[in-house]
């Protein structure tokens, strides 16, 4: 661009020309050009010389502008400056103030973050409006920065209050170990446990806990396991076992050494004990279900088979009569047959010596104890043949005709030698009275050399005359 007063070179972004001061005017370039053509159309005219005066005069009033102009962009840039820098200022205060304030702030939040009092206030005032969930979250944490009880029971009531009840067991056993005497601690747990019907739960810390009076205080919740009326050892013809626990529970057990359950027998009444090894397992299994431990007695039983009972008489043949009999334990029962079976404890039972039948005859006796056990049998033969002077079936009529000669009726009746017997001075036919078939029960005795008669007692072993 060219100065119009002096058409000296302007730099672009000037204001007044660096020559002659004068202020630049822009305008629109058709008005420059108007203008020239204007100036060159006149001056082509008149070839008039400029007025120098006027021209000086114009240059005068255009540095007057141009300094007053110059003058006010010095002031103007004077200010600008200044407004800026107090901006800035302002600014960068904000800034700090707000720094130092996040700081003060920040600090206190740390401060109060790992403060264990703000954290348990902070978890309690949660717990009690009722925000269980953000009362277990700053609980949580509360206890990470102490291993404090109160932390512990806040943090497993708040658990407790939003049903976790298996989080609660966990931090209550936790505490437990710390705390092991404080017994609010079970009660918390056993609360958990009873909240989800968990009896077999608290039997088990019942049983697992240190403390002797806990048992007492949850006695409900406690299955004693049975007692067995026997120990466990080696026995001869043992009472049946009797099993017994308190309560109004129910006692199963098994007799094959099989771990007892609910399937098991259920005990009714005493067990008997067989012969060889008995394993029997037992439980007991309470109102609340609850289930003893097991407990096993083992019994070897060897059972007491009687010794055969000893025979008075030796078998043989015999010239002269003796009573049968055995001798055997008082507390043992003898039975006997006399057709040469077994006995049993149908047979006839032995009490006392009897008499010695005429000719052969066969005894069998055998013991019985008190459990039904049998001893070895024992076998008698006998055969006895004495020497008579007066004959059997003689001896026989003797006894019918005397009995009439007295007045007896002896129509229907018989006479029968059927036995043998001695004293010390005789030996005697003892003859058995019969109507029809039936024994009568009365005997006699006929001495087999003199023929003399006699009445003979049974009970008494023993002859009178007639």
């Amino acid at each position: 661009m060219q100065c119009k007063v002096c058409n000296a070179f302007i730099p672009e972004g000037y204001m007044y020309c660096p020559v002659c001061g004068e202020e630049i005017i822009i305008v629109s370039d058709f008005e420059i050009k108007l203008e020239d053509n204007i100036d060159v159309a006149a001056l082509s005219k008149t070839q008039e010389i400029p007025d120098l005066s006027n021209i000086a005069l114009k240059r005068d009033i255009t540095k007057e502008i141009h300094t007053d102009r110059a003058q006010k962009s010095d002031r103007t840039d004077a200010k600008k400056p200044l407004i800026v820098n107090k901006k800035w200022a302002i600014l960068l205060g904000i800034l700090v103030a707000l720094f130092v304030t996040g700081c003060v702030i920040g600090g206190i939040a740390i401060s109060r973050y790992f403060s264990y009092e703000h954290q348990f206030k902070k978890a309690s005032a949660e717990y009690d409006s009722g925000d269980f969930k953000a009362a277990i979250k700053t609980a949580k944490h509360l206890t990470s920065l102490g291993n404090d009880e109160k932390g512990k029971i806040l943090l497993a009531d708040s658990y407790i209050a939003d049903h976790n009840f298996d989080a609660a067991i966990a931090v209550l056993y936790d505490a437990l170990n710390d705390y092991p005497d404080d017994v609010t601690l079970y009660d918390r747990i056993v609360d958990c446990y009873k909240s989800e019907n968990d009896s077999k739960g608290i039997n088990e810390l019942i049983n697992n806990s240190k403390d002797s009076t806990l048992a007492l205080r949850y006695s409900d919740y406690v299955s004693i396991a049975p007692t067995f009326s026997l120990e466990s050892g080696t026995y001869i013809e043992p009472d049946p076992i009797k099993l017994s626990a308190p309560g109004d529970g129910q006692i199963y057990y098994t007799v094959d050494g099989t771990q007892p359950t609910e399937d098991s027998f259920s005990y009714m009444g005493p067990i008997p004990l067989e012969t060889g090894k008995n394993v029997i397992s037992a439980i007991y299994i309470n109102e609340k279900g609850i289930v003893s431990d097991t407990v096993t007695n083992t019994y070897e039983v060897e059972l007491d088979v009687p010794d055969a009972p000893e025979l008075l008489v030796e078998s043989g043949n015999i010239s002269k009569p003796q009573l049968i009999g055995v001798l055997a334990p008082d507390d043992k029962k003898v039975y006997y047959t006399s057709d040469g079976s077994m006995p049993t404890i149908d047979s006839k039972e032995y009490s006392e010596p009897f008499l010695m039948p005429l000719g052969k005859s066969t005894y069998t006796f055998v013991c019985v104890n008190s459990n039904g056990m049998m001893s070895e049998p024992v076998v008698a033969n006998y055969n006895l043949n004495m020497s008579v002077a007066v004959a059997k079936d003689m001896a026989e009529y003797a006894i019918s005709y005397q009995l009439m000669s007295t007045g007896e009726v002896t129509l229907g009746k018989s006479y029968k030698a059927e036995y043998g017997f001695s004293d010390q001075a005789r030996t005697y036919y003892i003859i058995s009275e019969y109507n029809g078939n039936s024994s009568t029960g009365r005997m006699f005795a006929v001495d087999i050399l003199s023929g003399e008669l006699f009445r003979f007692s049974k009970e008494e072993k023993k002859c009178t005359r007639f």
